[in-house]
């Protein structure tokens, strides 16, 4: 009987090589791509997704609510941010005397509030409490906007039970007492074209202190904004007196924190702007009074919107344009 021949060596183990590479084909390869594959997928996912932040009770109430024909036009609302120019440093097209004026008050303790007020993208006047603990930071940033400051000058209120700190004008005040106070107050906010008063329902009342304040504001190259606390107040007319600008508040946005209340002050203002009248409108940065701002100004509003300073009375001597040197950083 022959012999069976036997295969060679090097062909043996050429076919070992041979099926251990298909066999690593057959098990691995699936696994990787499964691999690749599940790696892969975050990169499905849009790089510019928005987070929409949410809002709060009072901007929820805002959208929802139902406004009446030509009072609430919500077509092309003012957003932050929503126009390339700032309106706050583009000239206005309305003659000096018409349109509306926005100054907020009581500015310096709430940044953030500033902030979305300054995304408004309207002229605005920025009235800043000079002991507010972020005083200085907000006349800067609102400079840097290209925004009027303003010195919010606390005054004495007819009510004796309001505190008073270190930065108030009293009563009993003589003219040397009154002038190192304001000085001392304006030195606490750079930057500074003009002032109100804050409170002082009863100081505005007296001719001799008002005659003091409008002194100073003309050494100082200030323009005078009488915020109108007292329906019995002579500031207005000693500033007019004195040959300094000065204006007088006309309407207060949130006197009452309702947003019918809000919507009946801004409706007049618009009232004032169709009669080409000048309408200088106060408000604070309160969170209900910046989310009404943010989502009720409509395009139209703020074509109707200046600066204050176009709303001023003119001086009969002083120059208003000269900033003294004490008042800037």
């Amino acid at each position: 009987m022959a012999k069976k021949k036997s295969m060679p060596f090097w062909l043996s183990a050429l076919l070992g090589m041979l099926l251990g590479i298909l066999l690593i084909l057959i098990v691995v390869a699936p696994q990787h791509e499964t691999s690749n594959h599940k790696a892969a997928a975050p990169s499905k996912q849009p790089s510019n997704q928005i987070t929409t932040p949410p809002r709060d009770s009072f901007q929820q109430k805002q959208i929802a609510h139902k406004s009446t024909p030509n009072t609430h036009q919500r077509i092309e609302p003012v957003r932050a941010g929503a126009r390339t120019t700032s309106a706050a440093t583009s000239a206005s097209m309305l003659p000096s005397g018409h349109g509306i004026a926005l100054v907020i008050d009581d500015v310096g303790y709430d940044l953030m509030a500033l902030k979305r007020i300054l995304k408004l993208s309207v002229p605005v006047a920025i009235s800043v409490l000079p002991d507010a603990p972020f005083a200085h930071q907000a006349a800067t940033l609102s400079q840097q906007a290209g925004q009027v400051v303003m010195l919010h000058l606390p005054m004495q209120p007819q009510d004796p039970s309001l505190q008073m700190g270190d930065d108030f004008l009293r009563a009993n005040m003589d003219q040397h007492d009154i002038r190192q106070t304001f000085l001392r107050d304006l030195k606490k906010v750079p930057y500074a074209e003009g002032t109100n008063n804050h409170m002082g329902s009863k100081l505005t009342q007296l001719d001799s202190p008002m005659q003091w304040v409008m002194q100073l504001c003309r050494e100082q190259g200030l323009f005078f904004l009488d915020s109108k606390t007292s329906s019995r107040s002579v500031a207005a007319k000693v500033a007019r007196d004195s040959g300094i600008a000065w204006a007088s508040r006309r309407i207060f946005l949130d006197h009452e924190m309702t947003l019918e209340a809000m919507q009946k002050a801004w409706q007049q203002a618009r009232n004032c702007a169709a009669k080409q009248r000048g309408c200088i409108i106060i408000a604070h940065p309160r969170g209900k009074t910046v989310a009404f701002l943010e989502n009720y100004l409509t395009k139209a509003d703020a074509k109707n919107m200046v600066s204050i300073k176009q709303l001023l009375h003119p001086n009969t001597g002083a120059n208003t344009a000269l900033i003294s040197q004490n008042n800037t950083p």
